[in-house]
């Protein structure tokens, strides 16, 4: 097992942060709805918050996964006892397919989707009105791009959901 990496805080301690390893291992299910809803939030949450937006059957589920969270350098209890991400961006599991524009996350094939798409609409736009052969396969590349990438991107946006 890989050993962690060791930093530095602001105040001068060390502090350890977890390998991807050790992340991938520990960030799953449970963890990582909870996570993803902390991501997501806009402020701090507590244990009950989450209870009840996850539909857990108890408290202490919550709180045990939120002080993984902690404990893993990810979220941080406030003086309300609610948490807050401390880290933004982790790469795992399904997160290694998305990425993020502020608070916006989404799949990475949605954007090569747009991509095609605006290839598609570019090429209407600029190309002669003449539909030759060579036009045809553009454009129909073009379109099937556009149509298989983004069916793909929201079945894995389905899957974090």
């Amino acid at each position: 097992m890989p050993a962690d990496d060791r930093n530095e805080n602001s105040t001068g301690t060390p502090e350890v942060t977890p390998s991807d390893e050790t992340l991938k291992k520990a960030v799953q299910g449970k963890t990582l709805r909870i996570y993803l809803m902390l991501l997501d939030s806009q402020e701090p949450i507590g244990p009950r918050e989450v209870q009840r937006r996850l539909g857990y059957s108890s408290v202490n589920v919550a709180v045990h996964h939120l002080e993984k969270l902690c404990g893993l350098g990810l979220a941080a209890k406030d003086e309300h006892g609610k948490y807050v991400v401390t880290r933004r961006r982790i790469n795992v599991g399904v997160m290694d397919l998305f990425m993020s524009l502020g608070r916006i996350r989404f799949p990475r094939l949605l954007a090569y989707s747009a991509f095609f798409a605006v290839l598609a609409v570019v090429y209407f736009v600029t190309a002669p009105v003449v539909l030759g052969r060579d036009s045809v396969y553009v454009i129909v590349f073009a379109v099937l791009a556009t149509i298989l990438l983004a069916y793909e991107a929201f079945k894995v946006w389905h899957q974090l959901s």
